[in-house]
């Protein structure tokens, strides 16, 4: 089998990411993948030292509502304010 011209004979095997979505919207016990961060740089800086880098998979363990949000992020449990949760983007798993 050749491949047409501009695609590729493997792109039938990667599977499209569902779309981004608000942190906040995340439920509780959810696995999601870090999209962006809509922030300044202070922001994003910020969670970049705490890992949270595009790309990077972590699992919502409580939604804040009520209470803290707080994530599973390499076996670390972060504690998030609701800022921060409304200016990340995220792909569910």
């Amino acid at each position: 089998m050749t491949p047409q011209p501009g695609k590729s004979p493997h792109a039938a095997a990667v599977r499209p990411m569902p779309p981004a979505m608000p942190l906040v919207l995340a439920a509780r016990g959810q696995e999601v993948v870090l999209a962006s961060v809509l922030g300044g740089r202070g922001l994003q800086h910020r969670l970049a030292e705490l890992g949270l880098t595009p790309g990077v998979k972590f699992r919502v363990l409580a939604s804040g509502r009520p209470g803290p949000f707080i994530i599973l992020l390499k076996g670390a449990r972060l504690l998030l304010g609701h800022g921060m949760v409304q200016r990340i983007s995220v792909h569910p798993v």
